[in-house]
């Protein structure tokens, strides 16, 4: 038992070493001229270990996307027990202090690629948590894919020009200005 537990926390180094590692390095550099090697590199860590987790650089930016989607869940699910500034404030705090590696992704330095997912992934999240607090009673199926699409990526360009511009504004201000220019008439329930 003792030899799992630190075979899991040797894991857990390697993992952080190696987003860390890409973090650091998409501070200075584009996404698609970093290198595994430019990663293992400033992790620390061998090209063996990193292959042995890994298949490439964007398999470890997608799972670490999944993971952290995962655990921003529980604040989506929020949405309908909060006003929509108090539910702002918390996403964006949450991607502003737990998920930095995400927000250099899909920053200017990050990569096509992942900006869509992440755009699919807010998108889906939109889907299931946002879209059923909104009036949609005159909708047709076309008009809330299309409305989940809208506010997804509406969302989904504020953040990326907050990130990149050097994230000036505060998260309460953000999501200050966020909850002024949000369209209110189309949410059941008031401010």
């Amino acid at each position: 038992m003792n030899e799992e537990l630190m075979t899991d926390a040797r894991i857990l180094k390697t993992k952080r070493n190696t987003l860390n590692a890409l973090k650091n390095l998409l501070k200075e550099n584009k996404f698609d001229e970093i290198s595994v090697k430019d990663i293992c590199k400033e992790g620390h860590i061998s090209r063996g270990t990193f292959y042995l987790h890994y298949k490439d650089k964007y398999d470890l930016a997608y799972k670490y996307q999944i993971e952290t989607m995962n655990k921003i869940q529980p604040i989506l699910e929020t949405v309908n027990d909060l006003s929509l500034s108090d539910f702002f404030y918390k996403a964006i705090q949450f991607w502003n202090t737990d998920a930095e590696l995400l927000m250099l992704l899909i920053s200017d330095n990050g990569s096509a690629d992942i900006q869509n997912q992440v755009k699919r992934l807010i998108q889906l999240n939109a889907k299931k948590n946002v879209l059923p607090m909104i009036n949609t009673n005159d909708y047709s199926e076309t008009d809330k894919h299309y409305l989940t699409v809208f506010l997804s990526n509406a969302i989904f360009g504020i953040i990326q020009e907050w990130v990149n511009h050097g994230q000036k504004e505060t998260p309460e201000e953000l999501s200050a200005v966020l909850s002024k220019i949000v369209p209110k008439h189309l949410f059941f329930k008031d401010e």
